[in-house]
């Protein structure tokens, strides 16, 4: 058998020209395993499998091993590309050290940023944060600790905490009502309840447009909409009444839009926008994303809509159950408590509270301090 299994872990062993080739392939189903024990084989055939292992070797075996199929594959692998723009393919993995990683760093702070099908040039420069993600921690990293606890690869020991650029100290986000009040107020009507849901519960912007048919589960204990599927389950984002009420509205002019109608003109989310004949037209997740962009760019909001959106929620829930960090990685679909709370924050304004409810001190009508951490600054 050229594979088989070892704990969660697929092993392959064959032999060719009489010399036996063994080791891990890293993969948890057999499926990959089989796909990489065959390109093992192929190169042992070549006479090549004991030639150094490259950079795009590497992360080519390290992404099927690893990251394809997984949520987060796309992102992986446009920071991959990027990897290999400032870093040859063709490098031994073995001759990679903290020069050629600094090296690699300094190109990439002085490539502007390319977004869309297009890739045009924002005109923006990355950030120590999109640089440390791009070219360690989504990248170099995990692929060449893959390669040497997996391929049996030889890497050097590289000082990354050295390597890594500074980042700013993350600051408390979440939007006062004046600044949710602006970002509303310039963005088109039809986009507003999308924002409310958004701020509300904290899904990704991709969850928030759910397919009404699929997702949504309506009962009279109240409404639950299933995204999709994580790695501890469905997340579930249980609706309070009255947003309940209004989805019930929506969905039911949608499906009442849609009789008769073919497939592909069928809404299939509750995001839609009346026009003036009385036609409804969908709402995609992009128009969303550039609308929301345009408007906190006019209400002079320095933000990210969805991502300090989906902050703003944990924050919010976080303050208002009085620090129930419990409810807030079960609001945001987390699997572990780790990963909620980097996004469940607490101002300084929560931790005073805090201190007068332990030391039994009255509030004090001092005025707020301009230099708290409470919000995100408006420009």
């Amino acid at each position: 058998m050229p594979v088989y299994k070892r704990g969660d872990i697929w092993w392959y062993d064959f032999t060719v020209k009489g010399e036996r080739f063994r080791g891990s392939t890293g993969a948890r189903t057999k499926e990959v395993a089989i796909k990489l024990e065959r390109r093992e084989y192929d190169a042992a055939l070549l006479g090549n499998l004991h030639k150094p292992l490259t950079l795009e070797e590497a992360a080519d075996l390290w992404f099927t091993a690893r990251k394809a199929g997984r949520k987060d594959a796309v992102t992986t692998a446009r920071r991959i590309k990027i990897m290999l723009r400032h870093i040859p393919g063709a490098t031994p993995l073995a001759d990679i050290g903290a020069r050629t990683i600094t090296e690699a760093m300094n190109a990439r702070r002085f490539e502007p940023i390319r977004r869309g099908k297009n890739a045009k040039d924002t005109g923006k420069l990355p950030t120590n944060s999109t640089i440390n993600r791009d070219l360690i921690d989504s990248t170099l990293r995990p692929i060449m600790r893959y390669a040497a606890r997996n391929l049996e690869a030889k890497v050097k020991d590289i000082p990354w905490s050295d390597l890594r650029l500074a980042e700013p100290r993350p600051v408390v986000i979440w939007f006062t009502d004046d600044q949710i009040a602006a970002w509303a107020e310039h963005m088109p009507h039809w986009h507003r309840p999308i924002l409310r849901f958004m701020l509300r519960y904290g899904v990704r912007l991709k969850e928030a447009f759910f397919d009404f048919d699929e997702a949504v589960h309506d009962s009279p204990a109240g409404m639950d909409i299933y995204t999709r599927d994580r790695k501890n389950g469905p997340h579930v984002v249980a609706l309070l009444d009255e947003d309940a009420r209004e989805m019930r509205a929506r969905i039911g002019r949608a499906r009442a839009f849609n009789v008769g109608r073919p497939p592909e003109q069928r809404l299939t989310t509750p995001w839609f926008r009346e026009m003036k004949d009385g036609s409804l037209r969908p709402i995609q997740w992009r128009g969303f994303q550039s609308a929301s962009d345009l408007a906190l760019d006019r209400a002079k909001i320095d933000a990210r809509p969805a991502h300090d959106a989906r902050h703003h929620a944990a924050t919010m829930l976080l303050r208002l159950s009085k620090g129930d960090l419990a409810s807030v990685k079960e609001l945001l679909g987390h699997e572990a408590i780790q990963s909620t709370m980097r996004y469940a924050h607490t101002s300084r304004d929560d931790l005073r509270a805090a201190l007068r409810h332990a030391y039994a001190t009255p509030t004090t009508p001092d005025a707020e301090n301009p230099n708290d951490n409470n919000t995100k600054k408006t420009a």
